[in-house]
């Protein structure tokens, strides 16, 4: 389940994390009130749960009221990765030196969490250099583990007692909120060395919101990642246009990095998971094809549990079902060439192995 910014950032406040004075608007009438309480210039952003918001066109800072207005009644218009903002966020801006980014994330392999930071931050931090990669013990993040981290950064002074306060309580929020990942991106270094979370991005583990009443109260999920839980699949939803299906994580996740590599931006993990039948390959496919802005998809399977002539069948069903989006496939495992046979003659283009796969759709654009 993934929150809103504003709701985000109610966890960081509620951790100890700093976040600008903020408003929540419903509605662009409410904006000018919000305004008067946090301050000019100000920031308007859509809550949106779809990425890319910024460059489309859903941040705005503004320095007068009627600008406030005039932005929010746009920006309320908007459709962001298909979605329509159903709140703002009104914010103090805040002038800043610099950016940082921070995120505390699951990982599954290890049934632990690891801290990443970089010395960089905003839309461009996957092409940043200098990544500090520090994994969690199950006992949680030590200060010194975190003071290593600002270390390996080359932080000093205010910066850096600032860094390692808001890395124990990100840490912290992670593992007693049971969340899948919780992002700060960018964390502003203000001009007297400061630190301030500009966003926010949280995703909790819905197998752990039994324990959690109060997020059960929040408004409803993106509803293509409710789809996808409702038949067992593990997706998110991301701001690039290749939709990556895969059976595993860890294969999903080498999947996204070649694509990245490539010079491409994924649409969303799809984890299949082990055993996968025809019909749950059909249904995420049908997933897939519902985000605004994939315009390829790219399948990497490695059949062990799962049949590839399943995979195949359920390929070639939805390719001629609807052929709108091109398919890029590499299929490999026990049965691979009954899986080839069966989608001879059909749209979908295979490959023999991933990276040759990933080149392709990338080079496609």
């Amino acid at each position: 389940m993934r929150l809103l910014e504003y709701e985000g950032k109610q966890l960081f406040k509620t951790y100890g994390i700093p976040v600008p004075a903020s408003q929540i608007a419903r509605f662009p009438s409410e904006v000018t009130n919000a305004v008067k309480a946090v301050g000019l210039p100000a920031a308007i952003k859509a809550q949106v749960l779809a990425g890319g918001r910024g460059k489309a066109g859903g941040v705005a800072v503004v320095n007068s009221e009627a600008d406030a207005v005039r932005d929010a009644s746009r920006i309320m218009d908007l459709r962001i990765g298909g979605e329509k903002p159903g709140a703002l966020l009104v914010e103090r801006a805040s002038p800043h030196s610099g950016e940082m980014y921070l995120s505390v994330s699951l990982d599954r392999s290890r049934r632990s969490f690891v801290v990443i930071a970089t010395r960089a931050g905003g839309v461009e931090v996957e092409s940043a250099e200098g990544e500090v990669i520090e994994p969690v013990p199950i006992s949680g993040l030590s200060q010194a583990a975190a003071e290593s981290v600002a270390s390996r950064l080359e932080l000093s002074g205010k910066t850096r007692s600032d860094f390692v306060s808001i890395a124990l309580s990100l840490e912290r929020l992670c593992r007693e909120e049971e969340c899948e990942l919780a992002e700060i991106n960018p964390l502003a270094i203000l001009p007297d060395g400061s630190l301030l979370a500009l966003d926010s991005k949280v995703i909790l583990d819905d197998n752990a919101l039994f324990r959690h009443p109060d997020f059960l109260q929040l408004p409803p999920e993106d509803p293509l990642e409710r789809e996808a839980t409702k038949e067992g699949f593990a997706f998110v939803r991301l701001d690039g246009s290749i939709a990556v299906i895969g059976n595993g994580a860890g294969l999903v996740l080498s999947t996204l990095d070649l694509v990245a590599d490539a010079g491409g931006k994924p649409a969303c993990f799809l984890d299949l998971g082990g055993g996968s039948q025809q019909s749950r390959v059909e249904a995420a496919l049908r997933l897939v094809k519902k985000l605004p802005n994939a315009e390829r998809i790219l399948v990497n399977i490695f059949g062990g549990i799962t049949r590839t002539t399943d995979v195949a069948a359920g390929l070639k069903n939805i390719v001629a079902e609807s052929p709108t989006q091109p398919v890029y496939a590499r299929i490999s495992g026990a049965e691979e060439d009954k899986a080839r046979q069966l989608l001879a003659g059909t749209s979908v283009k295979l490959y023999p192995t991933a990276p040759e796969a990933v080149n392709a759709a990338v080079s496609a654009a």
